[in-house]
């Protein structure tokens, strides 16, 4: 008995000595963080002086099958020499980051190498996309991280959203946060821990090691017989309507912000393969977004979202939605391989050279 209760105790003076030293560290670093106002940036997965080497072969075929991914000391990923450079500056979820495209190959760099064809004085076009980022992400970007970037002032801000807000399930969550869609919870929560923020690079790297390497990127080509529903949820179509009602307070707020800035917002509809047609009927893969909620509910709201879109956006918007993509340009429902990422490029460059002639 005496036994036993020794290592009783024993045991509990380790759990209180833990939960003492790991207090410290926390007030240490809060202290230590109260006066770096990039610190607030951490909780919505914006890397700074981050590199790492990508394996892409289990994603999509290529030649160059190790991507060389960096993101500068302001949480930029372009190859711009000043930050007054950047004429354009492109905002997104995942779609817009391309972590598992090669930089030469991301549709910012092939913008920009068309804009510099095209007109001898252009700048650069600086990606300022986060994996996970929805339009709650990008308030926070102009609220939190953009203004700690001196000298941008950039002529055009590119937004390229709408696939991560399609998720009606938690796009509109009253605890919405930065993580894909905007969920808060627990994730949310640990974001706001200083130990947690400061381990969150090694975390990545282990993350990158592991069988998880393409969490929400898992490689996957779909054939026809993935496509098997073709009636759309009973919820649906008012899911999607306050869905939308949500993303448009958050787009006319998004653009407000860009026009402070005093800079032109171009807006892109993005594209999906979750739904298609076979002999005049729309099939939609299941469970897409949720259970009982396949590819058409996916679809019917992201069309809703693009709808809002080009009422506030008008002529400056790119239709992406409805331009003919192949299966090659996609390695799973949403995500571009890198000959879809320069057809992206290609489409919205020749946008842009259109809009100046």
């Amino acid at each position: 008995m005496s036994w036993t209760k020794g290592n009783y105790a024993s045991l509990l003076i380790v759990i209180i000595s833990c939960f003492l030293g790991v207090s410290f560290v926390e007030i240490t670093l809060r202290i230590v963080n109260a006066n770096d106002p990039w610190s607030k940036t951490a909780e919505a997965n914006i890397l700074r002086d981050f590199q790492f080497k990508y394996d892409v072969s289990q994603l999509y075929e290529t030649d160059t099958p190790n991507v060389e991914y960096v993101r500068n000391q302001y949480g930029l990923r372009d190859a711009c020499k000043s930050l007054s450079e950047i004429d354009i500056l492109t905002i997104g979820g995942s779609t817009t980051d391309q972590r598992y495209v090669s930089f030469s190959s991301t549709y910012q760099a092939i913008i920009e190498e068309r804009l510099k064809n095209f007109n001898d004085s252009f700048g650069c076009v600086s990606n300022a996309g986060v994996d996970g980022h929805s339009t709650w992400g990008h308030l926070f970007s102009f609220e939190h991280w953009f203004p700690l970037i001196p000298e941008l002032s950039p002529k055009i801000i590119l937004l390229y959203v709408g696939v991560n807000d399609a998720d009606f399930l938690s796009a509109t969550s009253p605890n919405a946060g930065y993580d894909t869609v905007g969920r808060g919870g627990v994730k949310n929560f640990l974001k706001g821990v200083e130990i947690a923020k400061a381990l969150l690079p090694i975390y990545r790297l282990l993350q990158q090691s592991s069988s998880a390497t393409y969490s929400r990127h898992t490689p996957r080509q779909y054939t026809d017989d993935d496509y098997t529903v073709d009636v759309m949820n009973k919820q649906t179509d008012l899911l999607s309507e306050q869905n939308a009602l949500a993303f448009r307070s958050r787009m006319k707020s998004l653009l407000e912000k860009i026009y402070a800035l005093d800079a032109t917002p171009l807006c892109v509809t993005q594209p999906h393969r979750f739904v298609m047609e076979k002999e005049g009927v729309i099939y939609g893969v299941a469970n897409v977004i949720g259970d009982g909620f396949s590819g058409i509910d996916y679809d019917y709201s992201i069309r809703k979202l693009n709808d809002v879109m080009f009422d506030l956006c008008g002529k400056n918007t790119v239709d992406l939605y409805n331009h003919e993509f192949s299966n090659s340009h996609f390695y799973d429902g949403v995500h571009t391989t890198a000959a879809g990422s320069k057809e992206i490029g290609e489409i919205i460059a020749e946008f842009i050279i259109s809009k100046s002639n």
